[in-house]
């Protein structure tokens, strides 16, 4: 046997389990007189059958003379198709069979591209962890005493009391009369008048104010014609409204009673330098202890 037959035998030798079963197969003893494209067609047309064919490589080069690669795109199809075509005769040579000893670029090249687009793929359907939104935490309403209905009653009857009545007729009385007197006149009525308004002032007014809390709203500015039924209409929408209170001879002022503190605030916040007339802003503040 020459030596080129030697060494083409040694090529084609399988190699063993040293090398594991992969998509490309290791073909050699082939004829070497045989053109290249014609050898590409019938190798393809002997492998397709044991399925898709990825690419042959068959090279004329002096050291790859009669050998060839054949790229299947599935083991299992390469390693039916080695069992089945080892040894078999083809252009008067019998073929020599193996799992090359790497897999080719193509097979390589396609293996990285399916691992990327499923990194990709499994990334993109992982649900995002949903945020827990904190509901907001919100304080209870502070404790409020119970209102004092006695002394409220009390206060009441005290307002309508005929001396209270008689104190606030003598300012208004007082007033009026110091508005028609003379400029020169006027410097002796008004000491008169503030000692009639400190009477109302030091006895009503202190009496009233002595039982009122913050839950009481002091409101000035009042156009002269208010009356009761309008300040009602204004302050009912609160939270703990409970009575309007208007003072007997002084017009332009007014008490507004709550039973807790917290709505008599809303009201102070929302109506203080309300319009309540084309010319009145109205002043509304917390009742003096």
């Amino acid at each position: 046997m020459s030596n080129s037959t030697e060494n083409a035998m040694t090529i084609a030798t399988p190699v063993g389990n040293s090398i594991p079963p992969n998509h490309t197969i290791y073909v050699n003893n082939l004829n070497g007189k045989i053109k290249k494209q014609q050898l590409r067609k019938s190798l393809y047309n002997l492998f397709v059958s044991y399925g898709r064919v990825v690419g042959i490589i068959a090279m004329k080069g002096v050291k790859m003379r009669g050998q060839a690669f054949i790229v299947f795109d599935d083991i299992q199809n390469s390693t039916a198709a080695l069992r089945s075509l080892q040894g078999i005769m083809f252009y008067d040579k019998p073929m020599r069979l193996s799992y090359a000893k790497r897999d080719s670029d193509a097979i390589r090249h396609s293996k990285d591209q399916i691992a990327e687009k499923t990194a990709a793929l499994a990334a993109t359907s992982q649900p995002e962890p949903k945020q827990r939104k904190e509901k907001p935490r919100i304080p209870p309403p502070p404790t409020q005493p119970p209102p004092d209905r006695t002394v409220h009653e009390q206060h009441i009857a005290m307002m309508n009391s005929e001396e209270v009545n008689r104190a606030a007729n003598a300012v208004a009385v007082a007033e009026a009369e110091l508005q028609e007197l003379p400029l020169r006149d006027r410097t002796r009525r008004i000491q008169s008048v503030i000692a009639a308004q400190t009477t109302l002032i030091g006895t009503a007014v202190p009496m009233m104010t002595e039982v009122q809390s913050n839950s009481t709203l002091f409101v000035t500015n009042l156009p002269n014609e208010t009356t009761r039924e309008a300040l009602e209409e204004l302050f009912h929408q609160y939270s703990g409204y409970l009575d309007v209170r208007l003072v007997p001879g002084r017009e332009g002022i007014a008490f507004i009673d709550f039973d807790n503190e917290i709505g008599a605030s809303s009201a102070k916040d929302a109506l203080n330098g309300f319009q309540i007339s084309t010319t009145n802003l109205i002043s509304v503040s917390f009742a003096k202890k």
